[in-house]
């Protein structure tokens, strides 16, 4: 049997609710023809752990550990932690018009379907009485069934085009599966069936850093993407081709990121994550309480004015292996959940349009990633997808064309750790991944030999445009400090590309000619949410500042007649 065509489709969601409207939403968006005449949803108490944590953004660990809060301390925590995102409102002048980050819940699934004119069902089992007649009623041409669920022999007679199932075995919450990945299957019920065919299947190995909660979002985001594939190729393809081709697609698109981690399986058991902060919490304290009544007055007349700067973070990679420049998804995840809480996020493009107009309104910021690691295809597209966020990748071409690791990387003797592929950056940048250049090789480009500099920035803008059909107008510096970029390379990045980035820190502040907004500056990522804070408050910066005159006026005072003990004395104090 050949399915040309797919027009209607019901699906029956056991995930989240947020998963089974965005699934829904890919199918009408991806799938030529394809429209969905209906959706069945399990309420809330049917949820796994996995996907409570995820609906609820539950911000705590999602295993239990030995040194957990004591009791007392975990009933008071979501108290602590709801007054100090106030603080933090209240800092920034009280902007109105953020990111809604309330829960989305069934209610908000059964209002979206109303408005989309799509009938919605909440049933608490696959078997449910009123499920076929509901089936019968929406004339469903193919049933998509969310999760391991079974399917009865009454619903399996129901859709002339069969049943697709997708599901995958979840974590146990004390993480006792880890010598079994997690296996996904995509499988086929012919209609009146009861024998399933399978279409696809991929294991995915658990991590060191993986937690419930971020080892569920990749997982989940995977399923998505072979579902709405396998979707796709039963509309031209019969069961058993539709396999094979679906088959070679997951090598293209999965394998790069799934052969690398396999030397990691012997090392399943959860790794104890580095510290996330990196300085003391007495020095976080001072320069918070220092420097906060200064931080709050400069916002409120930003508000005032409407002026509001525009902050880009750089970091790397998300991923759950150690890597020393790595932040962990669910890190990552609990970062994009405080920015989202407090900040406008939006793409370079966007940004751009914003410090162009004069106005901005409410705390803005951009997210961008250098290099392009293979583990942002799934750790990093997993939370930006959930969250619905922008996220921008500068990508250097050299590795992506050959396959190899980062040059910077094995100089610190990582190995394993690859860039993504062009068929990886393709499928991204059509979804919406905003894409630059980041040079062919990751050079630095303190040179001043143009042939070089032009090979490599000139160069790279050509790779990438060739590859995605689309212009490549942003570029970030490799390594990105002043003494990374010479005025010969700053001259040509400026004639090349509309915009480029720096490492510098600073502000992007709207008010100014358009000219100098062309070089964008960023600052750092940090997965501290202290530390981050205050890092997107420039607060580190003034700091900087500070020491720098109190070092000055030192040496001054050093310079005085028996003043060297004195200055000698300060020489251990670091602010």
């Amino acid at each position: 049997m050949t399915v040309t065509k797919t027009q209607r489709i019901l699906l029956f969601s056991s995930a989240r609710p947020l998963r089974t409207w965005k699934i829904a939403r890919r199918i009408t968006q991806e799938i030529p023809g394809a429209k969905i005449c209906g959706i069945v949803q399990q309420p809330a108490e049917k949820l796994s752990l996995a996907q409570w944590l995820i609906a609820s953004g539950s911000m705590g660990r999602s295993f239990p550990s030995a040194h957990a809060l004591p009791k007392l301390r975990r009933l008071f925590r979501p108290a602590l932690e709801e007054l100090l995102h106030w603080i933090v409102w209240l800092i920034h002048g009280c902007p109105r018009g953020l990111n809604d980050t309330r829960r989305f819940t069934i209610a908000d699934l059964t209002e979206n379907c109303r408005q989309a004119q799509w009938p919605f069902l909440l049933a608490r089992n696959i078997d449910d009485p009123g499920l076929p007649e509901f089936i019968h009623r929406q004339n469903a041409g193919m049933v998509l069934v969310l999760g391991e669920l079974f399917l009865s022999p009454e619903l399996l007679a129901i859709p002339s085009q069969g049943i697709v199932r997708a599901c995958s075995r979840q974590l146990n919450a004390d993480r006792t599966q880890t010598e079994l990945p997690c296996e996904i299957r995509v499988e086929y019920f012919a209609r009146g069936s009861e024998a399933a065919l399978s279409l696809a299947s991929l294991a995915v190995p658990l991590q060191p850093y993986d937690g419930l909660a971020g080892y569920a979002l990749k997982t989940d985001l995977i399923t998505d993407d072979m579902l709405v594939q396998t979707i796709t190729t039963l509309q031209t393809e019969n069961p058993a081709d539709a396999s094979k081709a679906v088959g070679k697609w997951i090598d293209e698109m999965f394998s790069p990121y799934l052969i690398p981690l396999e030397h990691t399986r012997a090392q399943v058991a959860q790794a104890a994550r580095p510290n996330r902060r990196l300085r003391s919490v007495w020095k976080l304290c001072v320069e918070t309480l220092l420097f906060s009544p200064g931080v709050a007055i400069q916002n409120w007349y930003r508000r005032w004015r409407g002026q509001y700067p525009v902050l880009i973070l750089a970091h790397h990679l998300v991923c759950d292996r150690p890597h020393r420049m790595g932040i962990s998804t669910e890190e990552f995840w609990q970062v994009a959940r405080f920015l989202q809480r407090h900040y406008r996020i939006v793409s370079l493009a966007q940004a751009i349009e914003l410090l162009g107009s004069g106005e901005v309104r409410e705390p803005t910021v951009v997210l961008t990633f250098d290099d392009g690691y293979v583990d942002n295809f799934v750790s990093l597209r997993a939370v930006a997808d959930e969250m619905e966020i922008p996220v921008a990748l500068f990508i250097a071409t050299q590795p992506v064309e050959m396959q190899h690791e980062f040059q910077h990387d094995l100089a610190h003797g990582i190995r394993g750790v690859l860039p993504l592929t062009w068929e990886q950056i393709h499928y991204w940048s059509v979804r919406g991944g905003e894409f630059g250049s980041h040079t062919r090789t990751h050079c630095d480009c303190a040179s001043t030999e143009r042939v070089k500099l032009e090979w490599e920035l000139v160069g790279s803008k050509n790779d990438l445009e060739c590859r995605l059909g689309k212009p490549v107008n942003f570029f970030a510096f490799p390594f990105g400090k002043h003494e990374n970029i010479s005025s010969d390379a700053e001259q040509m990045a400026m004639s090349v590309y509309s915009h480029f980035v720096s490492c510098f820190g600073g502000e992007n502040l709207t008010g100014t000619a358009v000219s100098d907004y062309r070089h964008l500056f960023r600052k750092n990522l940090y997965s501290s949410l202290w530390e981050l804070e205050l890092e997107l408050q420039s607060v580190f910066d003034r700091v900087e500042t500070m020491k720098g005159k109190f070092g000055r006026r030192r040496t001054e005072v050093a310079s005085l007649p028996g003043r060297a003990s004195i200055a000698s004395a300060f020489e251990s104090i670091e602010l």
